[in-house]
């Protein structure tokens, strides 16, 4: 299962007092998810990427990726920044990264698959999907950051005396430099910012406490 929640179902963003748990919980039975089975990331928009199992905590700590062989849901939130849900076929590894710019370039899909490859995860089984994200049409950026898109000078795009990146073609690149087949690698097409409707964007909305959607991967038992 690899599912997204929508606007319609509420923000997700994890609070400490609980503020959007019955959303979450609402979601998740929804998909037919208990709470107990489903594995969170802090979110800290960071490159570190952890191997859990059923007797991890809940809630991991400064991670942006999870990974599993373990029959539960990893989950991230997200608001712009792309969920990436990796399968690995035959060993039955999952893995879900929360992809924002700074990740992308510290290494969080790089991560994300030596965790892999560490449990035994064959390059050739790995199937990914670029969940929705903030796309090239909505990523824009000022001067004081290009410097660090310089080796993807290839993806930016100027326009309108605008600067723009393709997220999601670094997070290919990436992820076909990791040996992944680039057949094997798929994109849902969808814009957080386009959308208003249906996503969240944190970009185009602005809010005083962000709202986010949640992206879960999981096996079913």
């Amino acid at each position: 299962m690899a599912v997204m929640s929508e606007r319609a179902d509420g923000s997700m963003r994890i609070y400490a007092d609980g503020k959007n748990d019955k959303n979450r919980q609402a979601f998740f039975s929804k998909c037919g998810i208990e709470k107990g089975e489903v594995f969170s990331v802090e979110i800290v928009h960071g490159a570190c990427a952890k191997t859990v199992d059923k007797s991890a905590p809940h809630l991991i700590e400064g991670a942006d990726a999870l990974v599993t062989k373990d029959k539960i849901f990893l989950s991230v939130t997200v608001a712009d920044c792309i969920p990436v849900y990796f399968y690995v076929k035959n060993s039955e590894i999952i893995a879900l990264a929360h992809a924002g710019w700074r990740g992308i370039l510290g290494g969080i899909i790089e991560n994300t698959l030596e965790e892999i490859f560490k449990l035994g995860g064959k390059n050739t089984d790995i199937e990914v999907v670029l969940g929705p994200g903030l796309r090239a049409c909505h990523f824009e950026i000022k001067d004081d950051i290009l410097g660090q898109f310089e080796k993807y000078f290839q993806y930016i795009i100027r326009r309108e005396e605008k600067i723009y990146v393709d997220l999601f073609a670094i997070i290919r690149e990436k992820i076909i430099s990791g040996g992944v087949l680039e057949t094997n690698v798929s994109e849902s097409g969808e814009c957080t910012f386009c959308d208003r409707e249906k996503f969240y964007s944190f970009r185009r909305d602005k809010p005083m406490e962000t709202e986010a959607m949640v992206a879960i991967i999981g096996l079913k038992k």
